[in-house]
C-alpha cells in the first residue's frame, strides 16, 4: 500500500477515527448506559473497520497469516468475555474473520471464472456457496457481533466493483465502485438492525475522503491488541466503580 503523502484521509487517520469512537461506544454500554449519545457516535466504528478489512483482504501478501492473527485475537476474547460472563460471543474480532473468509471464497471464484472450463467454475461457486452457507449456520447458531449481514458487508463492495469492471469495461473507478457497494451494504444493514444503527451512514463520508494509503507509520501492531485491550480497560473500571 502506497505511504507517500496525499490529499483526503489515511488508513491510519480513518482507522484511529474509527478506534475512538469504539471506546467511547464501549465506555458508554459499560460505565454510562444513560448516554445515548456515546452509543451513537460508536455506530461509527464498526464500518471503517470493515472497509479497512476489504481492503486488507486484498492488499495482503499473506492472506492466511492475516486471518489466523484476526481469529486467534478474537478467539482470545472470546475467552476473555466468557470468563467474564459465563457465555459464549462471537465478538467483531469474529465477525471479520468470517469477513476475510467470504472475501477469499469471492476471489477464488473469481479466479475460477477466469478459466475456460465448467468444472472449475463450478468448483468456485461450490466453495463460494459452502462458505456463506457455513457462515449463516454459524450466525444462527451462536451469537456473532452484527450478525449474518455484518459479515458480509464487505463482499457488498467487492461485488460491486466486480460488477463495475464487467460492465464498465475499466478499473479507473473501481475504488468508487467499491464505495459506492459499501454504502449501499451499510444501508442494508442500517435498516436490517433499525435502532441507533441508522448513525453508521454518518460514517460514509470519512470512507469516501479515504485516499488509498497506509500512512506515514505502521500502526499494525497496535491495531491488533487495541480492541482486547481497551475492553480490558473498561472492565476493570466497570469492576473497579
Amino acid at each position: 500500500m502506497p505511504n507517500k503523502p496525499t490529499t483526503g484521509l489515511s488508513q491510519n487517520e480513518i482507522k484511529l477515527f474509527a478506534a475512538a469512537a469504539m471506546v467511547l461506544d464501549h465506555a458508554g454500554m459499560e460505565l454510562f448506559p444513560e448516554w445515548t449519545i456515546l452509543r451513537i457516535i460508536g455506530r461509527l466504528a464498526f464500518p471503517v473497520f470493515s472497509y479497512c478489512i476489504c481492503e486488507g483482504s486484498r492488499r495482503t501478501h499473506h492472506p492466511w497469516q492475516y486471518f489466523l492473527r484476526l481469529f486467534g485475537m478474537g478467539l482470545l476474547c472470546v475467552a476473555g468475555y466468557y470468563v467474564y460472563t459465563g457465555t459464549f460471543y462471537g465478538n467483531i474480532l469474529i465477525t471479520f474473520s468470517l469477513s476475510l473468509c467470504a472475501l477469499y471464497a469471492f476471489q477464488f471464484l473469481q479466479t475460477c471464472w477466469m478459466q475456460n472450463k465448467i468444472a472449475v467454475r463450478l468448483g468456485g461457486a461450490v466453495v463460494m456457496l459452502g462458505c456463506i452457507v457455513g457462515i449463516w449456520l454459524l450466525c444462527d447458531w451462536i451469537t456473532i457481533d452484527y450478525g449474518f449481514c455484518g459479515v458480509m458487508l464487505p463482499l457488498f463492495a467487492e461485488l460491486a466493483a466486480c460488477i463495475w469492471a464487467k460492465y464498465a469495461g475499466t478499473a479507473g473507478k473501481r475504488d468508487l465502485a467499491r464505495l459506492l457497494g459499501f454504502s449501499v451494504g451499510l444501508l442494508v444493514l442500517s435498516l436490517q438492525m433499525g435502532g441507533i444503527q441508522i448513525f453508521s451512514l454518518l460514517t460514509i463520508p470519512f470512507l469516501f475522503a479515504y485516499n488509498g494509503t497506509r500512512g506515514e507509520k505502521n500502526l499494525k501492531q497496535f491495531f491488533y491488541w487495541f480492541y482486547p485491550v481497551h475492553l480490558l480497560l473498561i472492565g476493570l473500571v466497570s469492576m473497579w466503580i
